[in-house]
């Protein structure tokens, strides 16, 4: 596959992603997940170049991975990758760059359940960057990924303080 240009490197998209998430100025947002999901698309639209050439990744929200062609069932919130239906990479393993999950609120169970979704998107299509976004809490829950994707997961919480947003980032590993 040839190298794309427009996806950035894994330390100034965690700053993009930063900005966008600061960027979420809307109270209501947080208490939704789908909300907050959209009005992050709409930030990270923003912020990452067009993808002008076939060999640029896109941002997808909800892309369903089915067993047959992905070899795994899971509905990732958020993902930036090179569809495979482009024919430009030789593997649907080939062209993703991350990953995300959303959780509003997460307790233990359901943080667990998005880092095994993670855990699953990087073993069946090797995700290089996986992402947990705790939404309308102060908790990023990086004490609960798992060791199979702690080098490669970065945590954020995003809570409302003081009339606008507040977000923290923590890694897994």
């Amino acid at each position: 596959m040839k190298k794309s240009r427009a996806m950035p490197d894994r330390k100034p998209f965690l700053a993009l992603l930063q900005q966008a998430l600061e960027n979420i100025r809307e109270e209501q947002l947080l208490k939704d997940e789908r909300g907050f999901q959209g009005a992050l698309l709409q930030e990270l639209g923003k912020r990452l170049p067009e993808g002008a050439r076939p060999e640029d990744p896109m941002l997808q929200q909800e892309y369903q991975k089915r067993m047959l062609r992905h070899g795994i069932r899971i509905r990732p919130d958020i993902i930036i990758h090179v569809p495979f239906e482009r024919g430009i990479a030789q593997s649907r393993e080939e062209g993703n760059f991350v990953a995300m999950e959303l959780k509003r609120r997460a307790t233990s169970k359901t943080a667990r359940g998005a880092f095994a979704n993670l855990a699953k998107l990087k073993k069946a299509l090797k995700y290089p960057l996986t992402i947990f976004i705790n939404i309308d809490s102060d908790e990023a829950c990086a004490a609960l990924c798992p060791k199979s994707i702690a080098n490669q997961t970065v945590c954020f919480a995003v809570s409302w303080e003081n009339g606008r947003p507040a977000v923290k980032s923590d890694a897994c590993g």
